[in-house]
């Protein structure tokens, strides 16, 4: 675990100041310091703002499950182990992406397999409607 200090500390810093960022958009979406507004055009344009935090509020929920995992990975002397194929992680990859659970090969094949998947869906989706 100590061989992962650094990168622990860096970790529970990005967690404190994430779960900060989402109360304050917790907060943003519900409104509390103003009232409604009666105006329906600025009305639409709150809702269109909820949506945005809303999306936002998510990524930082999914940035934050993966930070927690990374954590529990660290105290469990899991923490840098590929957990696909079992190899090293290399420590440039950990510092530069500390919450990272696969090396770059298995995060890069994961990537592809997901591209083809969006390729795939998209090319059925256009001979369907054709």
């Amino acid at each position: 675990m100590k061989k992962y200090e650094q990168i622990r500390k860096k970790l529970i810093k990005r967690k404190e100041n994430l779960e900060q960022r989402l109360d304050n958009i917790d907060q943003d979406i519900l409104h509390t310091d103003t009232p409604p507004d009666p105006d329906s055009e600025e009305q639409a344009l709150e809702r269109q703002n909820d949506e945005v935090l809303d999306t936002l509020g998510g990524l930082v929920r999914s940035e934050l499950e993966e930070i927690n995992m990374a954590l529990t990975r660290i105290e469990q002397g899991e923490y840098g182990t590929c957990s696909v194929c079992g190899k090293a992680i290399p420590i440039e990859r950990l510092k530069a992406v500390p919450h990272a659970d696969r090396c770059v090969v298995c995060a890069d094949l994961e990537v592809e397999e997901y591209s083809v998947a969006i390729i795939l869906y998209a090319d059925e989706k256009k001979h369907h409607h054709a």
